[in-house]
């Protein structure tokens, strides 16, 4: 099923507009990719420092639970990126180069704009910084992916390790990923609070239908 962002089926609850936005696929997924990053955050800063970070039993329950949100957002993943190429929601999601011109003003309206009332821009489905991070996190998961079983099998990945400069310099890779993941995670936990009402977008990843503007009363 593809929506595109100027033929998205809309419907009206007491003078509000509803717009629906995301498939089931797509929420399922939200969902899964959001709790496995969590826990894979949860259990990456108890590997790296158990005894500041004392959220799990121990080192092999951490790593069991580590590996099997890494192999559901792993999978997760690359079911997604194929629903998107053959329900045509990709041309909605992949980063553009007038995106990039677009981004300035779009921090500017996040840190500035939204606090004085100004008008938000309407980007379609997706804005431009929903685009670049959707099609970097693909990316930076792959890096991930290897990196941490570089740090796991450490003497059969150690020809690969010291391209890189040795297993330190892999690790502090893995680490800086950790938080970049950590940090999106965050800001789009914020930008979900930002819709006409704190709980409206929370909702609508879960319903499907995002609360978009009020109707104007003539």
């Amino acid at each position: 099923m593809s929506i595109s962002s100027s033929k998205m089926p809309e419907k009206t609850i007491n003078g509000a507009i509803f717009i629906f936005k995301h498939t089931i696929v797509t929420r399922i997924m939200h969902g899964l990719h959001l709790i496995s990053m969590v826990m894979l955050i949860l259990t990456g800063f108890y590997i790296y420092s158990p005894t500041v970070f004392r959220i799990f039993p121990s080192m092999d329950s951490a790593r069991y639970v580590h590996f099997i949100f890494m192999y559901i957002i792993g999978w997760t993943m690359i079911y997604k990126i194929y629903y998107s190429i053959v329900s045509g929601e990709i041309k909605e999601l992949v980063f553009r180069w007038r995106d990039l011109l677009e981004l300035p003003n779009l921090f500017k309206y996040y840190l500035y704009g939204i606090f004085t009332g100004a008008p938000k821009k309407d980007y379609g489905k997706y804005n431009p910084g929903q685009r670049m991070i959707y099609s970097l996190w693909p990316i930076l998961l792959l890096i991930q992916g290897i990196t941490g079983i570089a740090m796991y099998f450490t003497a059969r990945w150690a020809q690969f390790n010291n391209i890189f400069g040795g297993l330190q310099n892999i690790k502090f890779i893995h680490f800086i990923l950790c938080w970049i993941f950590a940090i999106t995670v965050i800001a789009h936990i914020y930008l979900g609070s930002t819709g006409p009402k704190i709980m409206d977008f929370y909702k609508s990843v879960i319903t499907g239908w995002e609360k978009h503007v009020a109707k104007k009363s003539s």
